[in-house]
């Protein structure tokens, strides 16, 4: 038997042990967890021991000191900066990231470090934008990797010239019409556009465009049903830098409902002759119809 088992036996039997919010039990000697390495705090009050992602204590409820929070001559592992940066992990100010649902994407607008006055909760702050409806909301929500996914990540000091990539839809439906969004945020806000958007990290242009399709307007299409319009890379297409899309064409069946939601304002079945001649289109999306025109 391992020193950690050994140890949480005994803690166990003595009921001191603490748990972790990761799930895992630790002997009340840790000040750390044995599974995800998370820092753990001690009650002034009550001494009960307490996962630092907690801010008030399990037992009696007794605040967290923030003057105790990665203090090494506490006994803690961590730094008070070590365990910031575990806890905003990968997030940066104009960063796009999700709590794993579909309302919960949101942008990073700032990140406040702290630490706060001695003996005030939260210690770092966090301000967000969420996607679904504009709100801006400051909190202390530490990052949890089983949870928490990248969406968009802006390019760090010194990569302006990496690319983003994209994947937008052209749905048509048999009556000639296709499908436009309304943008919500800029840039363009406001303007019509193919649905479309960001690809996620690991994903295809096909999946993407899939998603997007279905996220902004609740269409749904197969991957397989897509035909690929062509790939859109134009220098200044983009105002926020070097943007590629794959542009796919989507044929839907008559009386197919949009409904607009995520990144989108508003959604409308347009003629498709009509939608060629609005010069207003956000992007370089007219030029992308122009093509899907051709393609019918």
């Amino acid at each position: 038997m391992s020193t950690y088992e050994t140890d949480l036996a005994a803690a166990k039997r003595s009921r001191t042990a603490w748990g972790c919010t990761c799930g895992a039990d630790n002997p009340a000697t840790y000040d750390a967890c044995h599974d995800c390495g998370r820092p753990s705090w001690t009650c002034a009050a009550c001494g009960t021991v307490n996962p630092s992602a907690r801010s008030n204590c399990n037992e009696c409820d007794g605040t967290m000191p923030s003057e105790l929070l990665g203090d090494r001559e506490e006994g803690f592992e961590m730094t008070y900066e070590e365990w910031i940066a575990t806890q905003v992990g990968p997030r940066v100010v104009g960063g796009r990231y999700s709590h794993g649902d579909a309302a919960s994407a949101y942008e990073v607008l700032a990140i406040e470090r702290g630490p706060r006055p001695l003996g005030t909760w939260p210690v770092w702050d966090i301000t967000v934008r969420y996607d679904q409806d504009g709100r801006e909301t400051t909190h202390c929500t530490g990052w949890d990797a089983r949870r928490d996914t990248v969406v968009a990540q802006p390019p760090a000091d010194g990569e302006a010239d990496e690319w983003c990539y994209t994947a937008d839809v052209v749905a048509v439906d048999p009556d000639g019409r296709v499908l436009l969004i309304q943008r919500r945020w800029e840039p363009f806000a406001g303007c019509w556009a193919l649905p479309g958007g960001h690809r996620d990290p690991g994903e295809d242009s096909k999946a993407a465009a899939v998603r997007e399709l279905g996220e902004e307007t609740g269409v749904r299409v197969a991957a397989a049903d897509l035909t690929l319009i062509d790939t859109y890379n134009a220098p200044g297409r983009d105002p926020r830098g070097q943007y590629s899309t794959d542009a796919y064409l989507a044929r839907v069946p008559a009386g197919t409902v949009a409904v607009a939601d995520d990144d989108a304002a508003n959604v409308r079945w347009v003629e498709l002759s009509a939608a060629l001649d609005d010069g207003a289109l956000a992007f370089d999306h007219a030029v992308i119809l122009h093509a899907a025109s051709r393609m019918l």
